[in-house]
């Protein structure tokens, strides 16, 4: 009787916390849960610690692996460059010891967590969270947002600034100034892990120097992935000082994905050759790995076809600009984010393309698709996604394929819609 008393009662905290994060109480709050938890995790106590509460909703452990799993040649986020010293062990009283370096991957759930005891988060950026969380911002753009269950500190300022990448660029900078101004935010010995920026350098997330968490940017002397250039065989394809052709922005905007599906929880793909209906998780290795591999392959066949038949080089392009376009959130990113401004760039190419090939001649059209589901349709050939959050009903919320005709062969679009 006792254990299920107190289950439930931890049940009620979790739910409460859940909905009012920056409660005036919560803090007191979350010491009594702890210490609940506590209790009940000890053997031959109330519960049994391999047991989850009862009524808690499901709670999945994740795995801590030895590395954080990641895309061959892409640096692991958190991880020190080499000859890089990481900093110390803030001084007591202003932060938690920082975590080994090799653990800060994506995962979101410490060890801690699943045996019941909560790891520690600063305050003041739980609570930044959960307004964002609450704010009309994420309610009009996201649908109904949580807070990653489980996250610690570094967990959930990495949450926090991806998820700030989904929503229009206008409401993006009042979030991160008031991030910035956290004490947990204090920049001093801050490192960066750079990939090659397009046309302009930016910050995607700012590191936390205090847990050895570097962070990551966009920049003119950042490297093009790896695996692109080996994998997809294009290192002739895309020589240095031609950023601006469109095989250089498709690797660099693939660099861009594969790496941050490696962080973010809540990305998944829909790339209709790998799953004909709805989408996957690339929370999942073995879907991210897939997802890799067909985007390496579009990406090797578009270097194979490049200054060669016209047609069959929109062709690859239009495989590419696929691949790219179907990883999204649910519901996908707002219009004028940076993840929509990543799919206009590569649509943009698609259409370089197009009209590189009119002008030598090809018998070909490219379409980006209606923004309403009722005049898209007409374009696409009918496994389209339909969701019920996101946007008004019957609006297109990403678009995943565009419409082209090749030599008087017609390839549909595909779309992500209010359903």
């Amino acid at each position: 009787m006792t254990r299920a008393q107190l289950t439930g009662l931890c049940a009620a905290l979790r739910e409460l916390l859940g909905t009012r994060p920056e409660d005036p109480g919560a803090e007191e709050c979350r010491a009594v849960l702890a210490e609940l938890e506590a209790l009940l995790a000890v053997p031959g106590g109330p519960v049994s610690a391999e047991a989850p509460p009862a009524g808690a909703g499901p709670v999945v452990p994740l795995p801590v692996p030895d590395r954080p799993h990641t895309a061959p040649g892409m640096p692991v986020l958190g991880t020190p460059s080499a000859g890089v010293p990481v900093p110390g062990p803030p001084a007591s009283g202003t932060a938690p010891p920082a975590p080994p370096a090799g653990l800060l991957s994506r995962t979101t759930q410490s060890a801690a967590w699943v045996h019941g005891n909560a790891p520690a988060v600063d305050p003041e950026l739980s609570s930044l969270a959960g307004e964002l969380v609450n704010s009309a911002d994420a309610v009009d753009y996201l649908g109904p947002v949580q807070l990653p269950a489980g996250a610690d500190t570094p967990a959930l300022w990495r949450w926090f600034h991806l998820t700030l990448l989904r929503l229009p660029a206008a409401q993006v900078p009042k979030w991160r100034e008031r991030a910035e101004r956290l004490a947990v935010a204090d920049p001093v010995g801050a490192r960066w892990i750079e990939w090659r920026a397009l046309d302009r350098e930016q910050v995607l997330m700012p590191g936390l120097p205090r847990y050895g968490m570097a962070g990551v940017r966009l920049a003119v002397r950042g490297g093009v992935a790896p695996w692109v250039l080996d994998v997809a065989g294009i290192e002739d394809a895309v020589p240095e000082g031609d950023d601006r052709s469109p095989v250089r922005a498709w690797a660099v905007l693939a660099g861009w994905v594969a790496a941050l599906a490696e962080l973010d929880d809540h990305v998944h793909h829909c790339v209709e050759s790998l799953t004909h209906r709805g989408t996957l998780s690339l929370a999942d290795p073995v879907h991210r790995r897939a997802y890799q591999q067909e985007l390496a392959q579009r990406l090797g066949r578009l270097a194979a076809r490049r200054s060669q038949d016209s047609a069959a080089e929109l062709q690859a392009a239009l495989a590419v600009d696929e691949a790219l376009c179907s990883v999204v959130h649910l519901p996908p990113a707002a219009p004028g984010s940076w993840w929509a401004e990543v799919a206009e760039t590569s649509q943009r190419a698609v259409l370089e393309v197009r009209r590189r090939a009119r002008a030598d001649g090809a018998d070909v059209a490219v379409e980006v698709l209606a923004p309403s589901y009722r005049e898209a349709r007409r374009r696409t050939g009918g496994n389209d996604i339909p969701l019920d959050a996101g946007g008004r009903k019957g609006q297109i919320l990403a678009g995943l394929r565009l419409w082209a005709r090749i030599d008087g062969r017609e390839l549909p679009g595909r779309v992500v819609y209010r359903g």
